[in-house]
């Protein structure tokens, strides 16, 4: 092949015309295959270095028989011969895990967005060529693979577009793109698609992923009140809602009223293709969160001008803009907010913790939590909370005062927790009370 790609015009720049690109191939014994890659893949390609890898995918598919029936067609090939599950690809599996398994859940739209890295990383093969991953047949992928695979994604990098610059990759990144291709692998155990999984030779784990570090970030003393200050009316919302709730900024982003029941006993409904375990589960609403859905419910009124009696219309969204439709991202509006309150490393999705840690510090049952975050073991539950500081000492002076060795301390602070009250007996009479009668 003298050239990747090329195309059929007379212009002079070929480069950035409209015209079409197209791809030619030579198989032994046939005559020579030419396409235009727009017909081909439905959809124009301007972009020179995306055509070369499409034609490429194109070439390596028609040489490997792994192209799906559609592209097969549209390429004028005879359909394949190859049984569909032999010729099933990584793209292919994870797709189709995605489809029919992930879109219950309410993060199915992150791990659309970590399939596509995954599949788009571009590995080494054992003959020394390269092919992104989402076009490794499934039978081809080894522990070394996928080792591979764990060293590509884990290189940090940066993604420029117009708008934003976006992180990529990281040892964190790497490591859950493994759990999800893990998970898709057992899942298609579990359904009959495949039939074994790299990630073990026979009982014996061939892939070990390492065991995340916990965050364990807490709102500290004075950064609540600097933080509510800091967000504007919508965001502070939010955000109280967050910590009196524990649900993801995802979960009340798309909350609707028709979820929310404000008569005693007040409660939040999240169905399970609003969770990310995929389960069901209600949320009490504590008495701040009332007063907080309230003045929301009025003002969505008052936007809507409905007459008494009326009810607020039940698809509209709770934390939604002014007539109750739904708000875009605030990942801007929280770090502006966090800047202001000169708050740093803090995620969103440490309010989730703060509150499930609040909740415990005064007395609810571990189980009552793991409930109410939606944790599927309590085990998840128990590693996830952390208590702060403070909370760590009056814990102690709580359990010295129960066992005897503390007096409670009196509100004026004359008594130290950590001494005894001064006693009347002089030095000479207190060896005698240590004294044993026989």
């Amino acid at each position: 092949m003298a050239r990747s790609v090329y195309k059929i015009c007379s212009c002079r720049d070929q480069v950035k015309c409209r015209h079409p690109w197209w791809f030619s191939l030579k198989r032994p014994g046939q005559s020579q295959l030419r396409k235009s890659l727009d017909v081909v893949l439905e959809k124009h390609i301007d972009s020179k270095t995306v055509a070369e890898e499409e034609a490429e995918r194109l070439r390596l598919g028609i040489l490997d028989d792994t192209l799906q029936p559609r592209t097969r067609e549209l390429l004028g090939l005879a359909p394949s011969v190859k049984p569909v599950l032999q010729a099933l690809t990584m793209r292919q599996l994870l797709d189709t895990y995605h489809e029919r398994h992930l879109t219950a859940t309410a993060t199915h739209e992150k791990r659309a967005y970590e399939i596509g890295a995954i599949v788009r990383s571009v590995l080494p093969r054992p003959d020394k060529t390269m092919r992104a991953f989402g076009d490794w047949l499934v039978s081809d992928v080894t522990a070394d693979t996928l080792e591979r695979l764990r060293e590509v994604t884990s290189t940090r990098r940066k993604y420029i577009s117009a708008k934003r610059v976006t992180a990529l990759g990281g040892p964190v990144a790497a490591n859950r793109n493994l759990r999800l291709v893990r998970a898709a692998f057992n899942w298609a155990i579990d359904k009959g698609l495949v039939e074994r999984t790299p990630f073990k030779r026979g009982e014996r784990t061939t892939i070990k992923l390492p065991s995340e570090q916990a965050r364990s970030r807490r709102l500290q003393t004075g950064e609540a009140e600097r933080l509510f200050a800091a967000c504007g009316g919508h965001l502070r919302a939010v955000v109280e809602a967050a910590i009196e709730t524990g649900c993801r900024r995802g979960v009340l982003l798309s909350l609707l009223w028709q979820q929310v029941q404000l008569t005693a006993p007040g409660e939040i409904w999240l169905p399970a293709g609003k969770t990310k375990t995929g389960r069901a589960r209600r949320v009490p609403i504590s008495t701040r969160l009332a007063r907080i859905l309230e003045m929301r419910r009025d003002a969505l009124r008052a936007a809507l001008e409905l007459q008494d009696g009326d009810t607020v219309p039940s698809d509209a969204y709770v934390f939604g803009n002014e007539i109750g439709q739904r708000h875009g991202a605030i990942k801007t509006a929280w770090r502006l907010a966090c800047e202001r309150a000169k708050i740093a490393d803090l995620h969103f999705h440490d309010l989730r913790r703060e509150a499930g840690s609040r909740w415990m510090e005064a007395g609810v049952p571990l189980a009552t939590i793991q409930r109410w975050l939606g944790h599927t073991n309590i085990a998840q539950t128990s590693t996830y909370l952390a208590t702060t500081t403070v909370g760590e000492h009056d814990a102690m002076r709580r359990f010295e005062e129960r066992i005897g060795r503390l007096i409670p301390i009196d509100t004026e602070g004359a008594t130290p927790p950590h001494e005894q009250a001064s006693s009347t007996k002089t030095p000479d009479e207190k060896p005698r009370e240590n004294t044993i009668t026989h």
